[in-house]
């Protein structure tokens, strides 16, 4: 008695494993449409990454340095960019490229101080300005970039 309780019917059995295998089959198939549209999307995009956790070139360039002293370097072909704080020489060249359709000749990045103050009711310091991460590109002297 106890085989026959315990004993399963083979049809059954191949129904439920191929629906089985075909949905896996078609997860597979899902995903791997996924990475072919990401990979697409990134080749499209011409991104460039780093090795471990590295920026997007659209995420490089912040936005342009516009102050008095910016204005006066640029009729000297050299242009000022707020970039992010992770950004190196390379990423910034690439984007230049990238956007603007120039050579640089040269990039110097200069790293702003923070500006701290101390809390009055509690005398703890806090952050009262927040340091930024500028990057001044030279041109060659027929090139230009336009900030419209």
């Amino acid at each position: 008695m106890a085989t026959l309780f315990n004993k399963k019917s083979p049809v059954k059995k191949t129904v439920a494993t191929t629906d089985v295998a075909k949905a896996k089959a078609a997860k597979v198939e899902k995903a791997d449409k996924k990475d072919e549209v990401a990979a697409l999307k990134v080749k499209e995009a011409g991104s460039v990454r780093a090795k471990k956790g590295g920026l997007e070139l659209n995420m490089i360039l912040v936005r342009p340095h516009i102050t008095e002293k910016a204005t006066d370097l640029s009729e000297h072909n050299v242009y000022a960019f707020e970039i992010a704080r992770m950004a190196n020489k390379a990423q910034v060249r690439q984007a230049i490229e990238k956007f603007y359709k120039v050579k640089p000749v040269k990039i110097a990045i200069i790293m702003g101080i923070a500006k701290y103050m101390k809390n009055p009711r509690t005398g703890r310091m806090q952050t009262k300005k927040i340091a930024i991460k500028k990057a001044l590109v030279y041109l060659k002297k027929g090139d230009k970039i336009e900030f419209v």
